[in-house]
Protein backbone atom coordinates (compact mmCIF):
# COMPACT_ATOMS: atom_id res chain seq x y z
CA UNK A 1 0.00 0.00 0.00
CA UNK A 2 1.09 3.05 -0.72
CA UNK A 3 1.89 5.38 1.89
CA UNK A 4 -0.34 8.16 0.66
CA UNK A 5 -3.19 5.77 1.10
CA UNK A 6 -2.15 4.94 4.08
CA UNK A 7 -2.04 8.57 5.39
CA UNK A 8 -6.02 9.08 3.71
CA UNK A 9 -7.46 5.92 5.72
CA UNK A 10 -5.57 7.17 8.86
CA UNK A 11 -7.17 10.68 8.60
CA UNK A 12 -10.25 8.88 7.79
CA UNK A 13 -10.56 6.65 10.32
CA UNK A 14 -9.23 9.46 12.83
CA UNK A 15 -12.18 11.56 11.60
CA UNK A 16 -14.34 9.19 12.39
CA UNK A 17 -13.13 8.23 15.86
CA UNK A 18 -12.81 11.75 16.48
CA UNK A 19 -16.92 12.19 15.46
CA UNK A 20 -17.79 8.54 16.94
CA UNK A 21 -15.58 9.53 19.92
CA UNK A 22 -18.08 12.11 21.13
CA UNK A 23 -21.31 9.80 20.49
CA UNK A 24 -19.29 7.57 23.08
CA UNK A 25 -18.94 10.20 25.89
CA UNK A 26 -22.65 9.54 26.04
CA UNK A 27 -22.93 6.02 26.12
CA UNK A 28 -25.41 5.25 28.52
CA UNK A 29 -27.56 6.81 25.83
CA UNK A 30 -26.78 3.86 23.63
CA UNK A 31 -27.26 1.06 25.99
CA UNK A 32 -29.46 -1.89 24.55
CA UNK A 33 -28.79 -0.21 21.08
CA UNK A 34 -26.92 -2.34 18.67
CA UNK A 35 -23.24 -1.79 18.19
CA UNK A 36 -20.94 -2.15 15.09
CA UNK A 37 -17.45 -2.71 16.23
CA UNK A 38 -14.43 -1.22 14.57
CA UNK A 39 -10.77 -3.12 13.69
CA UNK A 40 -7.37 -1.71 12.69
CA UNK A 41 -4.64 -3.02 11.43
CA UNK A 42 -1.72 -1.05 12.91
CA UNK A 43 0.56 -1.99 10.28
CA UNK A 44 -0.86 -1.12 7.55
CA UNK A 45 -3.82 1.62 9.15
CA UNK A 46 -6.73 -0.77 7.29
CA UNK A 47 -9.93 -0.61 9.78
CA UNK A 48 -11.91 -3.45 9.28
CA UNK A 49 -15.70 -4.71 10.65
CA UNK A 50 -14.47 -7.94 11.43
CA UNK A 51 -11.60 -9.44 13.65
CA UNK A 52 -8.69 -11.07 12.36
CA UNK A 53 -4.82 -11.59 12.70
CA UNK A 54 -2.88 -8.85 13.57
CA UNK A 55 -6.23 -6.83 14.19
CA UNK A 56 -7.01 -4.76 17.40
CA UNK A 57 -10.91 -3.34 18.44
CA UNK A 58 -10.74 0.26 17.43
CA UNK A 59 -13.82 1.44 18.75
CA UNK A 60 -17.45 0.36 19.18
CA UNK A 61 -19.91 2.01 17.22
CA UNK A 62 -24.00 2.44 17.64
CA UNK A 63 -25.46 0.93 14.22
CA UNK A 64 -27.83 3.36 13.89
CA UNK A 65 -25.26 6.59 13.47
CA UNK A 66 -24.31 4.61 10.43
CA UNK A 67 -28.10 3.54 8.85
CA UNK A 68 -29.69 6.81 7.52
CA UNK A 69 -32.67 4.46 7.42
CA UNK A 70 -32.44 3.44 11.01
CA UNK A 71 -32.50 7.24 11.81
CA UNK A 72 -35.20 8.17 9.61
CA UNK A 73 -37.11 5.10 11.38
CA UNK A 74 -36.12 6.59 14.63
CA UNK A 75 -37.48 10.48 13.37
CA UNK A 76 -40.68 9.08 12.07
CA UNK A 77 -41.72 6.70 15.20
CA UNK A 78 -41.20 9.98 17.61
CA UNK A 79 -42.66 11.75 14.84
CA UNK A 80 -45.66 9.01 14.62
CA UNK A 81 -45.65 9.17 18.69
CA UNK A 82 -46.59 12.73 18.10
CA UNK A 83 -49.02 12.46 16.01
CA UNK A 84 -50.96 9.73 17.60
CA UNK A 85 -50.94 11.88 21.17
CA UNK A 86 -52.30 14.88 18.70
CA UNK A 87 -54.80 12.50 17.52
CA UNK A 88 -55.80 11.37 20.40
CA UNK A 89 -55.69 14.93 21.73
CA UNK A 90 -58.18 15.56 18.72
CA UNK A 91 -60.21 12.69 19.08
CA UNK A 92 -60.72 13.57 23.17
CA UNK A 93 -61.65 17.60 21.08
CA UNK A 94 -64.14 16.23 18.50
CA UNK A 95 -65.89 14.12 21.52
CA UNK A 96 -66.24 16.98 23.64
CA UNK A 97 -67.24 19.10 20.69
CA UNK A 98 -69.87 16.64 19.43
CA UNK A 99 -70.83 15.96 23.62
CA UNK A 100 -71.02 20.36 23.57
CA UNK A 101 -73.02 20.39 20.30
CA UNK A 102 -75.64 17.65 21.48
CA UNK A 103 -76.51 19.58 24.58
CA UNK A 104 -76.83 23.00 22.76
CA UNK A 105 -79.20 20.69 20.43
CA UNK A 106 -80.81 19.74 23.87
CA UNK A 107 -81.06 23.25 24.98
CA UNK A 108 -81.96 24.75 21.62
CA UNK A 109 -84.70 22.35 21.68
CA UNK A 110 -86.08 22.91 25.20
CA UNK A 111 -85.89 26.70 24.39
CA UNK A 112 -87.88 25.98 21.33
CA UNK A 113 -90.37 25.00 22.95
CA UNK A 114 -90.55 27.13 25.71
CA UNK A 115 -89.97 30.24 23.83
CA UNK A 116 -93.39 30.14 21.71
CA UNK A 117 -95.10 30.11 25.65
CA UNK A 118 -93.18 32.54 26.70
CA UNK A 119 -93.13 34.45 23.69
CA UNK A 120 -96.90 34.52 23.77
CA UNK A 121 -96.94 35.60 27.53
CA UNK A 122 -94.86 38.36 26.81
CA UNK A 123 -96.20 39.65 23.23
CA UNK A 124 -99.76 39.61 24.65
CA UNK A 125 -99.17 40.68 28.16
CA UNK A 126 -101.20 43.76 27.74
CA UNK A 127 -104.19 41.65 26.67
CA UNK A 128 -104.03 39.69 30.14
CA UNK A 129 -104.89 42.81 31.77
CA UNK A 130 -107.34 45.47 31.30
CA UNK A 131 -108.84 48.06 34.31
CA UNK A 132 -111.98 49.66 33.76
CA UNK A 133 -114.08 52.25 35.59
CA UNK A 134 -117.33 53.10 36.67
CA UNK A 135 -118.38 56.51 37.79
CA UNK A 136 -122.27 57.41 39.22
CA UNK A 137 -122.42 61.60 40.48
CA UNK A 138 -125.74 63.47 40.07
CA UNK A 139 -127.41 67.07 41.35
CA UNK A 140 -130.28 66.45 43.05
CA UNK A 141 -132.97 69.02 44.27
CA UNK A 142 -135.63 68.02 46.42
CA UNK A 143 -139.24 69.96 46.36
CA UNK A 144 -140.60 68.00 49.23
CA UNK A 145 -138.29 66.02 51.77
CA UNK A 146 -139.68 63.68 53.71
CA UNK A 147 -138.53 59.96 55.17
CA UNK A 148 -137.62 57.09 53.06
CA UNK A 149 -135.47 54.88 51.98
CA UNK A 150 -132.07 55.24 50.45
CA UNK A 151 -132.39 56.38 46.54
CA UNK A 152 -128.91 55.75 45.73
CA UNK A 153 -125.55 54.52 47.84
CA UNK A 154 -125.05 57.53 50.82
CA UNK A 155 -127.60 59.44 49.41
CA UNK A 156 -129.75 61.27 51.83
CA UNK A 157 -132.03 63.94 52.94
CA UNK A 158 -132.35 65.57 55.58
CA UNK A 159 -136.26 65.03 56.12
CA UNK A 160 -139.36 66.85 56.53
CA UNK A 161 -139.22 70.34 56.44
CA UNK A 162 -136.07 71.28 54.62
CA UNK A 163 -137.78 71.96 50.88
CA UNK A 164 -135.53 72.83 48.35
CA UNK A 165 -132.26 70.95 50.03
CA UNK A 166 -129.88 70.04 47.19
CA UNK A 167 -126.54 68.54 46.81
CA UNK A 168 -123.95 67.53 44.32
CA UNK A 169 -123.35 63.68 45.20
CA UNK A 170 -120.62 61.33 43.60
CA UNK A 171 -122.62 58.12 44.64
CA UNK A 172 -120.51 55.23 42.64
CA UNK A 173 -116.74 55.04 41.81
CA UNK A 174 -115.43 52.17 41.03
CA UNK A 175 -111.79 51.05 39.54
CA UNK A 176 -112.47 47.27 38.02
CA UNK A 177 -109.07 45.76 37.64
CA UNK A 178 -109.34 42.31 35.55
CA UNK A 179 -106.09 39.27 35.40
CA UNK A 180 -106.45 36.71 32.96
CA UNK A 181 -103.53 34.58 33.80
CA UNK A 182 -104.66 31.89 31.50
CA UNK A 183 -107.24 30.52 29.27
CA UNK A 184 -110.96 30.36 30.94
CA UNK A 185 -109.59 32.32 33.97
CA UNK A 186 -110.20 35.68 35.28
CA UNK A 187 -109.70 37.47 38.47
CA UNK A 188 -111.78 40.42 39.18
CA UNK A 189 -110.76 43.35 42.33
CA UNK A 190 -113.38 46.36 42.41
CA UNK A 191 -112.74 48.94 45.65
CA UNK A 192 -115.38 50.58 46.11
CA UNK A 193 -115.32 54.52 47.01
CA UNK A 194 -118.62 55.73 49.22
CA UNK A 195 -118.85 58.68 51.39
CA UNK A 196 -119.59 57.39 55.30
CA UNK A 197 -122.13 59.53 57.65
CA UNK A 198 -122.76 60.02 61.49
CA UNK A 199 -119.98 60.14 64.14
CA UNK A 200 -120.46 57.30 65.87
CA UNK A 201 -120.07 56.36 69.63
CA UNK A 202 -116.77 58.28 70.54
CA UNK A 203 -114.24 55.48 71.67
CA UNK A 204 -113.05 55.02 75.06
CA UNK A 205 -109.32 55.04 75.54
CA UNK A 206 -108.68 54.02 79.53
CA UNK A 207 -110.62 54.94 82.31
CA UNK A 208 -110.88 58.55 81.58
CA UNK A 209 -110.26 59.02 78.32
CA UNK A 210 -112.51 58.91 75.24
CA UNK A 211 -111.46 59.85 71.32
CA UNK A 212 -113.22 61.33 68.81
CA UNK A 213 -114.82 59.59 65.45
CA UNK A 214 -113.51 59.99 62.46
CA UNK A 215 -116.72 59.57 60.34
CA UNK A 216 -117.03 62.59 59.64
CA UNK A 217 -118.68 61.83 56.01
CA UNK A 218 -115.52 61.64 54.05
CA UNK A 219 -114.90 59.53 50.69
CA UNK A 220 -113.53 55.95 52.25
CA UNK A 221 -113.28 53.12 50.13
CA UNK A 222 -114.16 49.74 50.93
CA UNK A 223 -114.06 46.34 48.94
CA UNK A 224 -117.11 45.69 46.29
CA UNK A 225 -115.70 42.66 44.51
CA UNK A 226 -112.77 40.65 44.58
CA UNK A 227 -113.73 37.09 42.91
CA UNK A 228 -112.19 34.33 40.63
CA UNK A 229 -113.85 33.05 38.19
CA UNK A 230 -113.17 29.76 35.62
CA UNK A 231 -115.46 29.54 32.37
CA UNK A 232 -114.58 25.78 31.03
CA UNK A 233 -115.91 24.11 33.87
CA UNK A 234 -119.00 22.67 31.96
CA UNK A 235 -117.37 22.70 28.32
CA UNK A 236 -117.34 18.98 28.18
CA UNK A 237 -121.00 19.86 27.77
CA UNK A 238 -121.93 21.83 24.75
CA UNK A 239 -124.91 23.81 25.59
CA UNK A 240 -123.67 24.97 28.83
CA UNK A 241 -120.85 25.68 27.44
CA UNK A 242 -119.14 29.06 28.71
CA UNK A 243 -120.82 28.68 32.17
CA UNK A 244 -118.74 30.12 34.90
CA UNK A 245 -118.01 28.85 38.49
CA UNK A 246 -117.56 32.24 41.02
CA UNK A 247 -116.11 32.34 44.50
CA UNK A 248 -115.27 35.16 46.55
CA UNK A 249 -116.96 38.73 46.78
CA UNK A 250 -119.65 38.43 43.86
CA UNK A 251 -122.18 39.84 42.11
CA UNK A 252 -124.83 37.40 43.28
CA UNK A 253 -127.36 36.02 40.66
CA UNK A 254 -130.43 38.20 40.91
CA UNK A 255 -129.61 42.39 41.72
CA UNK A 256 -126.48 43.04 38.82
CA UNK A 257 -128.49 40.67 36.43
CA UNK A 258 -131.72 42.62 36.76
CA UNK A 259 -129.38 46.13 36.42
CA UNK A 260 -128.33 45.27 33.31
CA UNK A 261 -132.06 43.54 32.44
CA UNK A 262 -133.94 47.31 32.61
CA UNK A 263 -130.29 49.64 32.14
CA UNK A 264 -130.66 52.73 34.24
CA UNK A 265 -128.55 51.77 37.43
CA UNK A 266 -126.87 55.04 37.61
CA UNK A 267 -130.20 56.56 38.25
CA UNK A 268 -132.29 54.16 40.50
CA UNK A 269 -131.78 50.99 42.09
CA UNK A 270 -134.16 47.78 40.91
CA UNK A 271 -137.16 46.65 43.28
CA UNK A 272 -135.49 44.07 45.74
CA UNK A 273 -132.20 45.88 45.64
CA UNK A 274 -134.18 49.29 47.04
CA UNK A 275 -136.16 47.10 49.54
CA UNK A 276 -132.89 45.72 50.91
CA UNK A 277 -131.27 43.10 49.40
CA UNK A 278 -127.66 43.62 47.81
CA UNK A 279 -125.85 43.09 45.04
CA UNK A 280 -122.87 41.84 46.12
CA UNK A 281 -122.43 38.57 48.35
CA UNK A 282 -119.07 36.32 49.79
CA UNK A 283 -119.73 33.40 48.83
CA UNK A 284 -119.84 30.72 45.54
CA UNK A 285 -122.23 30.75 42.67
CA UNK A 286 -122.57 28.98 39.40
CA UNK A 287 -124.35 30.11 35.83
CA UNK A 288 -124.65 30.93 32.68
CA UNK A 289 -126.65 30.39 29.66
CA UNK A 290 -127.60 27.14 28.29
CA UNK A 291 -128.22 27.21 24.18
CA UNK A 292 -128.91 24.91 21.45
CA UNK A 293 -127.89 25.51 17.45
CA UNK A 294 -126.85 29.23 18.80
CA UNK A 295 -130.13 30.16 20.56
CA UNK A 296 -130.48 30.70 24.38
CA UNK A 297 -132.88 29.34 25.66
CA UNK A 298 -132.41 29.21 29.75
CA UNK A 299 -130.43 31.71 31.79
CA UNK A 300 -129.61 30.34 35.32
CA UNK A 301 -127.80 31.28 38.78
CA UNK A 302 -127.46 29.12 41.94
CA UNK A 303 -125.38 30.48 44.56
CA UNK A 304 -124.57 30.26 48.67
CA UNK A 305 -123.24 33.31 50.37
CA UNK A 306 -123.28 34.37 54.04
CA UNK A 307 -126.10 36.25 55.28
CA UNK A 308 -124.01 39.27 54.98
CA UNK A 309 -123.09 41.22 52.65
CA UNK A 310 -120.08 42.89 50.99
CA UNK A 311 -120.16 45.45 53.78
CA UNK A 312 -121.17 43.73 56.69
CA UNK A 313 -119.16 41.06 59.05
CA UNK A 314 -120.23 37.71 58.86
CA UNK A 315 -121.84 36.46 62.56
CA UNK A 316 -124.35 33.92 62.05
CA UNK A 317 -123.62 30.06 61.51
CA UNK A 318 -126.03 29.56 58.56
CA UNK A 319 -125.86 30.65 55.49
CA UNK A 320 -128.09 31.82 52.55
CA UNK A 321 -129.37 30.15 49.17
CA UNK A 322 -130.24 31.89 45.94
CA UNK A 323 -131.11 30.41 42.66
CA UNK A 324 -132.05 33.02 39.54
CA UNK A 325 -133.49 30.60 36.46
CA UNK A 326 -134.81 32.78 32.99
CA UNK A 327 -136.48 30.98 30.26
CA UNK A 328 -136.70 32.10 26.10
CA UNK A 329 -139.47 30.11 25.02
CA UNK A 330 -138.65 31.90 21.40
CA UNK A 331 -134.99 31.20 21.84
CA UNK A 332 -132.93 34.53 22.09
CA UNK A 333 -129.99 35.37 20.22
CA UNK A 334 -128.09 37.66 22.92
CA UNK A 335 -128.32 37.60 26.43
CA UNK A 336 -131.69 39.60 26.94
CA UNK A 337 -133.38 39.10 23.34
CA UNK A 338 -137.29 38.97 23.42
CA UNK A 339 -139.48 37.55 25.44
CA UNK A 340 -137.97 35.91 28.86
CA UNK A 341 -139.78 34.67 32.11
CA UNK A 342 -137.95 34.52 35.18
CA UNK A 343 -137.85 33.29 38.93
CA UNK A 344 -136.05 34.48 41.67
CA UNK A 345 -135.82 32.44 45.38
CA UNK A 346 -133.76 33.67 48.34
CA UNK A 347 -133.38 31.97 51.50
CA UNK A 348 -131.60 33.22 54.55
CA UNK A 349 -131.23 34.27 58.14
CA UNK A 350 -130.87 37.24 60.17
CA UNK A 351 -127.28 38.14 60.32
CA UNK A 352 -126.57 37.57 64.30
CA UNK A 353 -124.54 35.39 66.20
CA UNK A 354 -125.88 31.57 67.25
CA UNK A 355 -125.56 32.79 70.91
CA UNK A 356 -127.69 35.89 70.62
CA UNK A 357 -130.00 36.20 73.58
CA UNK A 358 -133.65 36.34 72.30
CA UNK A 359 -137.02 34.48 72.00
CA UNK A 360 -136.49 31.47 69.96
CA UNK A 361 -137.08 30.75 67.14
CA UNK A 362 -135.39 33.83 66.19
CA UNK A 363 -138.66 36.08 67.66
CA UNK A 364 -137.55 39.66 65.58
CA UNK A 365 -136.78 40.35 62.14
CA UNK A 366 -133.39 40.85 62.28
CA UNK A 367 -132.80 37.54 63.66
CA UNK A 368 -135.81 35.44 62.00
CA UNK A 369 -135.39 33.74 59.00
CA UNK A 370 -135.75 35.91 55.15
CA UNK A 371 -137.43 34.78 52.17
CA UNK A 372 -137.45 36.92 49.00
CA UNK A 373 -139.07 36.14 45.36
CA UNK A 374 -139.32 37.63 42.57
CA UNK A 375 -141.56 36.51 38.77
CA UNK A 376 -140.77 38.60 35.68
CA UNK A 377 -142.22 38.55 32.84
CA UNK A 378 -139.97 40.85 30.15
CA UNK A 379 -139.16 41.71 26.57
CA UNK A 380 -136.31 43.25 25.19
CA UNK A 381 -136.31 44.55 21.59
CA UNK A 382 -133.73 46.81 19.84
CA UNK A 383 -135.37 49.97 20.65
CA UNK A 384 -137.57 49.47 23.62
CA UNK A 385 -138.01 46.90 26.62
CA UNK A 386 -140.87 46.33 29.49
CA UNK A 387 -140.28 44.18 32.26
CA UNK A 388 -143.30 43.41 34.98
CA UNK A 389 -141.98 42.03 38.19
CA UNK A 390 -144.02 40.73 41.40
CA UNK A 391 -142.48 40.31 44.37
CA UNK A 392 -143.29 37.96 47.72
CA UNK A 393 -141.18 38.17 50.72
CA UNK A 394 -141.25 37.09 54.41
CA UNK A 395 -139.57 39.55 57.01
CA UNK A 396 -137.59 40.96 54.09
CA UNK A 397 -138.17 44.87 54.80
CA UNK A 398 -137.62 45.79 57.99
CA UNK A 399 -137.08 49.67 59.68
CA UNK A 400 -133.52 49.66 58.53
CA UNK A 401 -134.65 49.13 54.98
CA UNK A 402 -137.64 51.59 55.39
CA UNK A 403 -135.25 54.11 57.06
CA UNK A 404 -131.98 53.74 55.35
CA UNK A 405 -132.28 56.59 53.29
CA UNK A 406 -133.55 59.47 55.95
CA UNK A 407 -135.20 57.97 59.19
CA UNK A 408 -136.87 59.90 62.63
CA UNK A 409 -134.80 61.28 65.01
CA UNK A 410 -135.45 59.12 68.62
CA UNK A 411 -135.12 61.83 70.45
CA UNK A 412 -137.64 62.64 72.76
CA UNK A 413 -139.38 65.56 71.88
CA UNK A 414 -139.45 64.93 68.21
CA UNK A 415 -142.53 65.50 66.48
CA UNK A 416 -142.08 62.58 64.22
CA UNK A 417 -140.78 59.78 66.82
CA UNK A 418 -144.13 58.04 66.83
CA UNK A 419 -142.85 56.97 63.24
CA UNK A 420 -140.18 54.78 65.22
CA UNK A 421 -142.66 53.25 67.47
CA UNK A 422 -145.25 52.17 65.09
CA UNK A 423 -142.69 51.15 62.02
CA UNK A 424 -140.60 48.64 64.59
CA UNK A 425 -144.22 46.95 65.58
CA UNK A 426 -145.48 46.34 62.14
CA UNK A 427 -141.85 45.90 60.78
CA UNK A 428 -139.06 44.18 63.04
CA UNK A 429 -140.87 40.97 63.97
CA UNK A 430 -140.69 37.66 62.43
CA UNK A 431 -143.90 37.23 60.87
CA UNK A 432 -144.24 40.13 58.08
CA UNK A 433 -145.16 39.35 54.71
CA UNK A 434 -144.08 41.75 51.96
CA UNK A 435 -145.68 42.22 48.27
CA UNK A 436 -144.91 44.52 45.61
CA UNK A 437 -146.02 45.44 42.10
CA UNK A 438 -143.22 46.70 40.27
CA UNK A 439 -143.00 47.82 36.18
CA UNK A 440 -140.10 48.94 34.47
CA UNK A 441 -139.36 49.74 31.01
CA UNK A 442 -137.17 52.54 27.85
CA UNK A 443 -138.38 53.50 24.98
CA UNK A 444 -135.54 54.77 22.73
CA UNK A 445 -136.63 57.52 20.16
CA UNK A 446 -135.60 56.10 16.68
CA UNK A 447 -132.51 58.63 15.27
CA UNK A 448 -131.83 60.38 18.04
CA UNK A 449 -129.43 59.94 21.23
CA UNK A 450 -132.55 60.37 23.92
CA UNK A 451 -134.32 57.75 25.41
CA UNK A 452 -137.41 58.01 27.44
CA UNK A 453 -137.34 55.51 30.97
CA UNK A 454 -139.71 54.91 33.58
CA UNK A 455 -140.08 52.94 37.03
CA UNK A 456 -143.22 52.35 39.35
CA UNK A 457 -143.58 50.05 42.44
CA UNK A 458 -145.89 49.41 44.84
CA UNK A 459 -144.76 48.39 48.08
CA UNK A 460 -146.77 46.38 50.81
CA UNK A 461 -143.98 46.20 53.90
CA UNK A 462 -146.39 44.16 55.91
CA UNK A 463 -149.36 42.48 54.45
CA UNK A 464 -150.56 41.73 58.15
CA UNK A 465 -151.11 44.98 58.59
CA UNK A 466 -154.81 46.29 58.14
CA UNK A 467 -154.55 49.54 55.93
CA UNK A 468 -150.80 49.89 56.55
CA UNK A 469 -150.05 53.42 56.66
CA UNK A 470 -146.34 52.38 55.89
CA UNK A 471 -147.47 51.37 51.97
CA UNK A 472 -145.90 53.48 49.44
CA UNK A 473 -145.54 53.93 45.53
CA UNK A 474 -142.32 54.73 43.97
CA UNK A 475 -142.02 56.24 40.83
CA UNK A 476 -139.21 57.52 38.34
CA UNK A 477 -139.52 58.84 35.25
CA UNK A 478 -136.81 60.51 33.09
CA UNK A 479 -134.86 60.68 29.36
CA UNK A 480 -131.61 59.48 28.90
CA UNK A 481 -128.80 61.37 26.68
CA UNK A 482 -126.14 58.81 25.30
CA UNK A 483 -123.28 61.46 25.08
CA UNK A 484 -121.02 58.40 23.49
CA UNK A 485 -120.42 55.10 23.76
CA UNK A 486 -118.99 56.42 27.23
CA UNK A 487 -120.90 58.62 28.88
CA UNK A 488 -124.73 58.98 29.51
CA UNK A 489 -126.76 61.85 31.21
CA UNK A 490 -130.26 61.75 32.64
CA UNK A 491 -132.77 63.89 33.78
CA UNK A 492 -135.26 62.25 35.93
CA UNK A 493 -137.80 63.14 38.68
CA UNK A 494 -137.85 60.64 41.60
CA UNK A 495 -140.75 60.43 44.01
CA UNK A 496 -142.19 58.77 46.90
CA UNK A 497 -145.88 58.54 47.89
CA UNK A 498 -147.50 57.06 50.97
CA UNK A 499 -150.48 57.19 49.52
CA UNK A 500 -153.17 56.02 52.65
CA UNK A 501 -155.33 58.83 54.07
CA UNK A 502 -153.79 60.25 56.53
CA UNK A 503 -154.96 59.40 60.29
CA UNK A 504 -153.87 58.03 63.64
CA UNK A 505 -152.89 54.35 64.32
CA UNK A 506 -153.40 52.48 68.07
CA UNK A 507 -150.77 52.09 70.06
CA UNK A 508 -152.05 48.69 71.07
CA UNK A 509 -152.53 47.89 67.76
CA UNK A 510 -149.15 48.07 66.99
CA UNK A 511 -148.00 46.11 70.04
CA UNK A 512 -150.66 43.66 69.29
CA UNK A 513 -147.84 42.41 66.31
CA UNK A 514 -145.15 41.59 69.02
CA UNK A 515 -146.95 40.90 72.24
CA UNK A 516 -144.33 40.01 75.04
CA UNK A 517 -141.63 42.00 73.22
CA UNK A 518 -141.98 45.63 73.85
CA UNK A 519 -143.88 46.26 76.99
CA UNK A 520 -148.16 46.13 77.62
CA UNK A 521 -150.48 47.29 75.19
CA UNK A 522 -150.73 51.23 75.12
CA UNK A 523 -153.74 53.39 74.97
CA UNK A 524 -152.23 56.40 73.28
CA UNK A 525 -153.46 57.03 69.52
CA UNK A 526 -150.27 57.45 66.86
CA UNK A 527 -150.43 60.58 64.66
CA UNK A 528 -149.89 61.51 62.40
CA UNK A 529 -149.24 57.88 60.93
CA UNK A 530 -148.45 58.28 57.41
CA UNK A 531 -145.06 59.46 56.66
CA UNK A 532 -144.89 62.91 53.83
CA UNK A 533 -143.94 62.50 50.30
CA UNK A 534 -141.11 62.86 49.08
CA UNK A 535 -140.62 64.56 45.86
CA UNK A 536 -137.46 65.18 43.90
CA UNK A 537 -135.33 66.13 40.46
CA UNK A 538 -132.46 64.54 39.47
CA UNK A 539 -129.30 64.91 37.00
CA UNK A 540 -127.38 61.58 37.08
CA UNK A 541 -124.09 61.18 34.87
CA UNK A 542 -122.54 57.66 34.15
CA UNK A 543 -119.18 57.45 32.92
CA UNK A 544 -117.96 53.83 32.28
CA UNK A 545 -115.32 52.36 30.49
Amino acid sequence: MKIGNRFAIAALVGAMLLALGTLGTAGAQYSGTPMLKLYVDPATGQVFTRPGKGRALLTEVPATTLDANAIERRVEQKTQAQLDQNKQQIQQLVQQNAELTQSNADLSKQVAEIKPAWRSYIDNFQDKFRIGTVFYADYRMYTHTGFQPQELESVNNPGPQNNIFNSFDITRSYLNFYFFPTDGLTFRFTPDIYRAIGQGTAPQIGTNTTFGSNLDGSLNMRLKYAYVEYNKIFDWAQPLKGNTIQGGAVPNVFIPWEEDLFGFRYVTLVPWNYYGLSSSQLGVQIGGPVKFNELQYVDYGIGVYNNANYKNYEQSDTKQFMSRISVYPLGAKWRFDGLGLTWFFDYGYGNVAPNFQGTPPFYNAPKAHIMRQAILAHYTAPNWGLIFEYDFGRNAFSTSNLFSGSAPSTTTGSPYINFNTMATGFLNNANTVQQSFNLMGHFHIPRTPFTAFGLWSLLHPNTEVTSNPLDFQRWVVGVQWQVNEYLRLALDSQNINFYRPQGSVSEAYVDSFVPGVFKKPGTKEIFPAVPIDTHSIWLNLEFSY
